[in-house]
């Protein structure tokens, strides 16, 4: 996976930081960018994607989507 940018970054309820970057491809991930010490999320390791938070482009057929291109001015 090649990240093209980042688009925001979110504290989560463990106190971890989590980035959300788009990909080369177009797809939008969710990245741990530096796990809390007190965090007790096996699964949250820095620079791992965390799929229950990432989400899909638009056009997609899922109900959740970014809407970063409809931001944009033209």
């Amino acid at each position: 996976m090649r990240i093209l940018r980042g688009l925001t970054s979110r504290l989560l309820s463990c106190g971890c930081l989590a980035g959300i970057y788009e990909t080369y491809d177009g797809a939008v991930v969710t990245l741990i960018d530096d796990r809390d010490p007190q965090c007790p999320s096996p699964s949250h390791v820095a620079g791992h994607e965390v799929p229950e938070f990432s989400v899909t482009p638009p056009g997609s057929d899922s109900e959740v989507g970014l809407q970063s291109d409809a931001q944009r001015k033209p």
